[in-house]
């Protein structure tokens, strides 16, 4: 067992269950007050764009959890992360504002630089 491989499964593990509960909660009934958000943030279509969000969240969620195209995924989700700071969180500051998708987003980079590890269901160089 290398002390790397158990960093990488413990970093997919936080970053996979945290995308997850949030991509589902937005299914589950909160998907017309995050559209709203987006609507009121000026990004276009917002009904659709909330659903393709949540729709992400949920199944990148899934599959940084299992380690498949972790490096690819994670990507994708350090942009989401970065366009929340930027278009949304920033004016509110780190504390009380940005600072939970600031660990989200450097999680997420740490899987884009050190992929899923050994103990992850992809074998590719997307995943590993």
């Amino acid at each position: 067992m290398r002390r790397v491989d158990l960093s990488l499964l413990l970093v997919r593990a936080a970053l996979g269950l945290v995308f997850v509960s949030y991509g589902y909660a937005k299914w589950a009934g909160g998907m017309d007050r995050f559209a709203a958000l987006l609507l009121a943030t000026g990004f276009p279509f917002p009904d659709v764009l909330a659903r393709v969000v949540a729709a992400f969240e949920l199944g990148g969620g899934l599959m940084v959890l299992l380690g498949v195209w972790t490096r690819v995924v994670a990507a994708l989700l350090a942009v989401e992360m970065t366009v929340a700071i930027a278009r949304v969180l920033w004016p509110r500051g780190f504390v009380g504002g940005f600072a939970f998708e600031s660990v989200l987003l450097l999680c997420a980079l740490a899987l884009v630089a050190g992929g899923g590890g050994r103990w992850s269901a992809g074998r590719g160089p997307l995943s590993r």
